[in-house]
């Protein structure tokens, strides 16, 4: 008989710990002690997200017109220099397409699909460094033979 009931006992731990780990991390609260989640106020990390928030939105915001965007038809307009990533002038907008802007620069020209150009308060912009660019133009403008 003493080994059923050590055994009940055991089992009855097994199972009550298996139903504490089934409630989440940490200890098992019991609904209406002072711990209990459904009882409690806010706590520290709703008033840490709270003053995170009004932090954030209380530091001045750059310009809108520094920041890069994607650039409009509106935008691309022939005549317009074009800038890399880095703002160095890569080339210059010769003609404009429904989908492509052919850029003009030293080594060339290429034709640019209207989605690849950005914008910001310098002017147009690509995606890409001077030096890729340049190494674009050439390879476009290869002599075929």
């Amino acid at each position: 008989m003493k080994m059923l009931k050590a055994l009940a006992l055991v089992f009855a731990l097994t199972i009550g710990g298996g139903v504490a780990h089934a409630q989440g991390p940490g200890n098992p609260v019991l609904v209406g002690s002072e711990n209990s989640p459904d009882l409690r106020g806010p706590d520290d990390r709703a008033k840490n997200i709270d003053n995170a928030r009004d932090a954030a939105t209380a530091q001045p915001r750059r310009s809108s017109s520094s920041r890069a965007r994607a650039a409009r038809p509106e935008d691309i307009v022939a005549g317009a220099e074009v800038r890399d990533s880095k703002g160095v002038v890569v080339g210059t907008i010769e003609s404009v397409s429904m989908a492509a802007a052919v850029v003009v620069s030293p080594g060339g020209k290429v034709e640019v699909p209207l989605e690849a150009f950005g914008v910001n308060s310098k002017g147009l912009l690509i995606g890409m460094t001077k030096a890729a660019f340049d190494a674009v133009v050439a390879g476009a403008n290869k002599p075929s033979g």
